[in-house]
């Protein structure tokens, strides 16, 4: 009887666990609920966030994701480089920080579409006679990455002095659909090399032009990359591990232990019984 009381006891416990993480569960759920969808996770991308932001500290830190808001972004929202004279190098990557987590599913024929704000002074083209440059400067080049995979590389010789606002487009093809968060991080690079010429041509007058570069980043919302995400990509099936559970993080796992315990007791403990019964009659 002693042994019958034990087992109870374990029995009752363990079938008191599904229902307590059932609860848990429920109240989980509600609370994500509450949260939306994007709340959880809000620098990556959701559907309600399809959209990656550039940002900078405006010196040697660079970075890219998809909250509209960046604390740490430069003050005045710029990127800039400028000198009176010689070449500034631009080889700038916004790479996704922190480091995608979700797999992504592009839809096929989708448009990719990035728009820059850019602001140059200087000359960019190598000789085309309307400035310094000679075999030492590169016109504006825009590539998209997924990981170490290109999207698109876009090489833009429509640029003038001033302002410019550039917009570049890509459809998807068949082999570019699926970004996998462990090998698909994106990041888009900016390169360019912009020369000036300006100098002291006497005490009171100069010639020629500095060379600048400068960037306005995302935080006016210009600037930005918009990805053609398929809806699917936040389905539970797509996203879920294609690795089996452990038994014991399977629904029912726990039910199914008491019930195996359940049937133990009531085969071997009679069984038990009646052998020691037999035993006093014997005696």
């Amino acid at each position: 009887m002693r042994g019958r009381s034990t087992l109870a006891i374990l029995l009752a416990l363990l079938l008191t666990v599904p229902v307590v993480g059932g609860s848990n569960s429920a109240m989980q759920m509600e609370e994500e609920e509450d949260m939306g969808p994007c709340m959880e996770e809000p620098e990556q991308p959701c559907e309600n966030q399809t959209i990656m932001y550039l940002w900078s500290n405006g010196q040697s830190r660079h970075w890219a994701h998809f909250n509209a808001n960046e604390t740490d972004n430069a003050a005045d929202n710029l990127l800039s480089q400028e000198k009176a004279q010689g070449v500034i190098t631009i080889d700038e990557r916004f790479s996704m920080n922190p480091q995608l987590t979700k797999k992504l599913n592009m839809t096929l024929d989708g448009e990719i579409r990035i728009v820059l704000d850019i602001y140059l002074e200087g000359d960019w083209t190598n000789n085309d006679n309307n400035g310094p440059c000679t075999n030492d400067c590169d016109e504006l080049n825009v590539t998209l990455w997924s990981g170490a995979t290109e999207i698109i590389t876009k090489h833009v010789p429509q640029v003038s002095n001033g302002w410019n606002t550039i917009t570049i487009t890509h459809r998807i093809a068949e082999d570019q659909t699926l970004w996998d968060a462990s090998t698909s991080n994106p990041s888009l690079q900016i390169k360019m090399k912009v020369k000036g010429d300006r100098q002291q041509t006497t005490p009171i007058t100069v010639s020629g032009e500095v060379a600048n570069f400068t960037m306005r980043l995302s935080g006016d919302g210009q600037t930005r990359v918009e990805l053609p995400i398929d809806p699917t990509s936040w389905e539970e099936g797509f996203q879920a591990d294609d690795t089996p559970p452990m038994a014991e993080e399977q629904p029912g796992f726990l039910f199914m232990a008491a019930v195996a315990t359940m049937t133990l007791a009531a085969v071997y403990l009679p069984n038990r019984e009646e052998e020691s019964e037999n035993r006093r009659d014997r005696s």
